[in-house]
């Protein structure tokens, strides 16, 4: 008959104190990753603050729209200086043959810019103001 190995067995009173080890071990671990997750959404929260910051690009001011879904449409003439709209309204925009439909959706503190920044390059808009009116459907909020 074969013997097996012995088998090393801890005293009793030293397993009290493993067991207390590995409760320590594991709540250190526990916050640790606490800490981590933490750390984490605190950074994408920093990020997604930042990045919904002005652009410097037409985005600033809304996104180019279908021209079926302008409310209205706005005639350029040669003496126009300024156009007012509302956030949130879709518009086209024409002079000269040309035009092209804007979703105006820009950020609470602006309400003017230049109508260069989303026209078309090719299209004479230079001088012309875009004045934005806020949306009374969102007044107060």
């Amino acid at each position: 008959m074969v013997q097996k190995p012995a088998i090393p067995v801890q005293a009793p009173q030293q397993h009290g104190a493993l067991i207390q080890r590995a409760w320590l071990i594991l709540g250190e671990m526990m916050l640790n990753t606490h800490r981590n997750a933490l750390a984490i959404l605190c950074a994408a929260f920093a990020t997604s603050a930042l990045a919904a910051g002005p652009t410097g690009t037409p985005a600033d001011y809304g996104s180019s729209a279908p021209h079926a879904a302008a409310q209205r449409s706005i005639d350029l003439q040669p003496e126009t200086r300024h156009i007012n709209v509302t956030r949130g309204e879709t518009v086209t925009i024409a002079r000269a043959g040309q035009r092209f439909t804007w979703h105006v959706q820009t950020f609470s503190n602006k309400t003017v810019f230049a109508l260069s920044e989303i026209a078309p390059k090719d299209m004479a808009v230079d001088g012309v103001q875009v004045y934005v009116a806020a949306n009374p459907q969102y007044a107060g909020s």
